[in-house]
């Protein structure tokens, strides 16, 4: 059994990344993502020095990310959102009308998890932080005000050969102007230093139904997530 540890976590005050923000309603507006063509296009995005001397956004800690493009889908980036996160990314279709509708949204946090050298078992205790910092800071806050939410899976996940493993938690809530909305919340650990980034995505599952692990790598949110890369890193 892991033990949870203390955590330091920064800009996590109010992580919930409200998923109507973007969203009007739609009435009977029907759409499914996953019944149009593949993506065939993406922007990556850097967020280095380079980044800070242009918008005046310091990066903690470099980072790239591929934003992908669809027929269809619109996408809005956002630098320090409302909310305390570094950067957020959200996923819209629109109405004949010209309205726009949500589909999905990601937002970056930044946050502290300790490397803890001293520990018995370093990995296994910073997957300890990782999962106390994902179920009890961030998952109660990024549910705050939604309705029936719910933890379907709290698990270690892999992010890359030279990357340590990541700690994930799926899970659902109500959004009642949007309905059912799927929940994925990863803790980035950083390689070689506390520095580190959490992820937040929401899916509103009428538009994007995710309903496994493909359908949610297939995801707009979950093709950032498959690119992430730490620029830094040995």
């Amino acid at each position: 059994m892991f033990r949870a540890m203390a955590i330091i976590a920064a800009g996590l005050a109010a992580t919930a990344p409200a998923a109507a923000q973007t969203a009007s309603a739609e009435g009977e507006f029907s759409f499914n993502l996953f019944e149009f063509s593949g993506v065939t296009l993406s922007d990556v995005y850097t967020f280095d020095e380079s980044y800070t001397e242009r918008f005046g956004i310091a990066v903690p800690v470099p980072f790239r990310l591929d934003v992908p493009r669809r027929d269809g889908v619109g996408v809005i980036a956002d630098g320090r959102p409302d909310g305390g996160g570094f950067v957020r990314f959200t996923f819209y279709t629109e109405t004949d009308a010209g309205e726009r509708v949500f589909l999905e949204n990601i937002q970056v946090v930044t946050a502290t998890i300790p490397l803890l050298p001293e520990a018995q078992d370093p990995a296994e205790a910073r997957i300890g932080t990782m999962i106390d910092l994902v179920q009890n800071i961030v998952y109660p806050r990024a549910v705050e005000g939604f309705v029936s939410p719910e933890i379907l899976a709290l698990e270690e996940i892999p992010l890359g050969p030279d990357v340590p493993n990541a700690v994930q938690l799926i899970g659902r809530y109500v959004d009642p102007p949007l309905g059912e909305m799927l929940l994925r919340i990863v803790a980035m650990p950083h390689p070689a230093q506390p520095e580190s980034y959490v992820t937040i995505s929401n899916i509103r599952l009428a538009m994007v139904p995710v309903n496994d692990g493909e359908t949610l790598r297939q995801s707009m949110t979950g093709r950032v997530m498959e690119s992430w890369d730490y620029l830094d890193h040995p």
